[in-house]
């Protein structure tokens, strides 16, 4: 059985790495997911280990740099904490039954086997997607959070309420915010919002709803960005029950311009490629007891909040009274 037409395989039983379908993958992004912007992702060389943590106070304290003639520089220290993290395996893998190779057409060979691939990456990210928005949700998990006076769907302030965010991390932490993420039902009001409007095309010019570059202009963030993601919370065998993953909130944090551990960020995911290379996806091979290849996608990953306090969280903005 050939199996390079379908698999690329090196021989009729062993194990494959398809190339094309990992780097397919590596730079694959379902509409709506944005796990991998919350929390950047910095490559680590073992599957768990440390991280640093920081003083911001050590960080920001000014020092005397002035240095007499023919005297060395003066030397200072840095104090450190440390968090730890250890990357999961996180994997799927679905099957290419007999039927369906013999059956297609041959020029869709690529296609079905991307297909497949396509269809577990899109399972594996929203499971990401899911972890980052149960972690960031959660108002143990930011420096500060709260309520807004008036719900966004009625007579709210949703520019004064995203003002008071901002400013709560710039001032906590001296790092001005930087990204700013709603939940669909957040952005939904916010844009529709009559004085959100206004600001942006003057009163009563009948200029339509805003849009995210529009808003990110207004706030001077570098990222302004809508959590679109749905899921089925009911299991496969209940009545299907769809809901968003990113619920009616909104985050502001400061995330580092260039990930790495050694920068104060809000959080990473530390993404492990000693068992695997990163989303890799493999054809396993034909078993003629089941008359079927099995295509698995899987990567090493744990998500962390490394700098609680460089985060804020209006949370329930539709419903708060």
């Amino acid at each position: 059985m050939d199996k390079t037409k379908f698999a690329q395989s090196t021989g009729a039983y062993d194990l494959h790495l398809a190339q094309w379908l990992t780097e397919m993958a590596i730079g694959y992004q379902p509409q709506g997911i944005i796990a991998d912007s919350i929390f950047p992702i910095v490559r680590v060389a073992k599957q768990t280990d440390w991280y640093p943590v920081f003083s911001r106070q050590e960080a920001l304290t000014i020092e005397n740099t002035a240095r007499a003639p023919g005297t060395e520089a003066r030397k200072i220290t840095r104090s450190v904490t440390s968090g730890s993290y250890f990357a999961k395996n996180y994997a799927l893998k679905t099957e290419l039954t007999l039927e369906d190779r013999v059956n297609m057409d041959m020029g869709l060979a690529t296609e079905l086997v991307g297909g497949r691939a396509r269809y577990i990456l899109n399972k594996l990210m929203l499971d990401w997607d899911l972890r980052v928005s149960n972690l960031v949700n959660s108002s143990s998990n930011v420096g500060s959070s709260g309520t807004v006076t008036s719900a966004w769907n009625g007579a709210g302030s949703p520019l004064t309420n995203l003002w008071t965010a901002i400013d709560n991390v710039k001032y906590a932490t001296g790092y001005r915010p930087n990204r700013v993420v709603f939940g669909a039902r957040a952005w939904d009001s916010f844009r529709r919002d009559v004085t959100v409007r206004n600001l942006i095309y003057g009163v009563n010019n009948g200029g339509g709803y805003v849009n995210l570059p529009q808003v990110k202009t207004v706030f001077e963030v570098d990222d302004m960005m809508v959590g679109q993601s749905f899921y089925s919370s009911s299991n496969e065998s209940q009545a299907e029950a769809v809901s968003v993953i990113w619920p009616d909130n909104v985050l502001v944090s400061f995330t580092a311009p260039n990930p790495t551990r050694e920068d104060p960020s809000f959080g990473y995911s530390f993404r492990w490629a000693g068992g695997v290379p990163e989303m890799a996806v493999e054809v396993l091979p034909y078993d003629p007891k089941i008359k079927s290849e099995e295509i698995e996608a899987a990567y090493y990953q744990d998500e962390k909040i490394t700098g609680s306090s460089y985060g804020f969280l209006l949370y329930n903005v539709n419903s708060s009274h």
